[in-house]
């Protein structure tokens, strides 16, 4: 008996179960809100990329140097490793200067490799000149023509 009056007091005047009404303005509260957002439009002109989020990045290409002082002190350098005589060289620094700029530094270290491309010097160096002291490493190949091609030179 106690069950069946706890049944009819949450039933409406209509004869329905309230929770069925509470539901429906529940779902009607949630259209109305939805109908709100949808009035206000969605424009293809105001779908743009979000710019500030990065997904990936790709090192930089080396840039060629536009410095006139710092390609000729690579051009000085790129001349001495590659005139370097490895039977005689042994592990001594390798001081050069180019008076054309007033710079200088020291060659610390080259390596030699030999492969089926051909011929190639890694080497290292410091550089002294009036924007500063910086230590480069570098490559320098002998090309099929005969000369060598400074392939890179990058600060450390």
């Amino acid at each position: 008996m106690a069950f069946e009056n706890a049944r009819l007091a949450n039933m409406s005047a209509t004869g329905r179960p309230a929770v069925t009404r509470f539901a429906r303005l529940v779902a009607a509260v949630a259209l109305c809100a939805l109908a709100g957002c949808a009035m206000k439009g969605f424009s293809i002109e105001k779908a743009v990329p979000d710019s500030t989020t990065i997904t990936g990045s790709v090192p930089a290409a080396q840039q060629a140097e536009t410095d006139g002082s710092k390609l000729s002190d690579q051009l000085t350098i790129r001349n001495i490793v590659s005139a370097l005589d490895f039977r005689k060289w042994g592990e001594t620094p390798i001081p050069w200067a180019n008076p054309e700029t007033g710079s200088q530094g020291t060659i610390t270290t080259v390596a030699e490799t030999k492969s089926d491309t051909g011929l190639c010097r890694r080497f290292q160096t410091s550089r002294e000149a009036f924007d500063g002291v910086s230590i480069y490493r570098g490559e320098t190949c002998l090309e099929k023509d005969g000369a060598w091609m400074l392939r890179s030179f990058a600060p450390l």
